[in-house]
């Protein structure tokens, strides 16, 4: 099965290093801007996860998430925050979202992350 996630926000540099990390395990990887965006066409099919942050704006995030599950979406969300941000796991999971990983987050626990969705969609 062909495995694409889709990572929304994160600065240049986070971008790269996600990048490379999931290189070895994703067919692609989809940068998005704008979590409205994503919304309005959240992808769908076996094989698809979402990478968000919770730095910056937590309580956008979880909207997002929300939103997604409301919509009868079921697309895998890996959602990467700060140690501070205890709640937002809670909340997080509380979702269904499929992980929640405190920063620093190493490649092999991105990499873990997105392998523990793929056998959870397939």
């Amino acid at each position: 099965m062909s495995t694409t996630v889709h990572v929304l926000g994160f600065k240049q540099d986070e971008r790269a290093w996600i990048e490379s990390a999931l290189a070895r395990i994703a067919d692609a990887v989809e940068f998005v801007d704008d979590g409205e965006e994503f919304l309005a066409r959240p992808p769908s099919g076996p094989g698809r996860c979402l990478i968000a942050s919770a730095d910056v704006d937590e309580a956008a995030t979880l909207g997002l998430v929300r939103a997604l599950r409301q919509r009868g979406v079921d697309l895998p969300v890996i959602v990467l925050g700060p140690h501070s941000a205890f709640r937002t796991a809670v909340d997080i999971a509380r979702l269904e979202a499929t992980d929640f990983l405190e920063r620093p987050v190493s490649v092999r626990e991105l990499r873990a992350a997105v392998r523990r969705m793929r056998s959870d969609t397939s």
